[in-house]
C-alpha cells in the first residue's frame, strides 16, 4: 500500500485489536499503539520520520 505521507506509517493490516503488538514488519520496532502516541505528540509515527511527513489535507482530517 505504501507509506502514509501524513504520518509515515505503512499499513501492514494491524488494527485496534492488536495495536499494542510489535509485528517486526515494515514498521520495524513500532506497534500501531506507539505510532499513534507519537503522532499525537509530534505529528509523525516516530519523531525520526518528521523530515518526511506533511500536514494532512482538509480531506484527510
Amino acid at each position: 500500500m505504501g507509506l502514509c505521507p501524513v504520518c509515515w506509517w505503512e499499513d501492514d493490516g494491524q488494527d485496534d485489536e492488536d495495536a499494542a503488538e510489535v509485528r517486526l514488519t515494515v514498521n520495524g520496532q513500532l506497534s500501531l499503539e506507539e505510532a499513534r502516541e507519537h503522532y499525537a505528540q509530534c505529528g509523525a509515527a516516530d519523531p525520526r520520520f518528521l523530515p518526511y511527513v506533511r500536514k494532512p489535507l482538509l480531506t484527510e482530517e
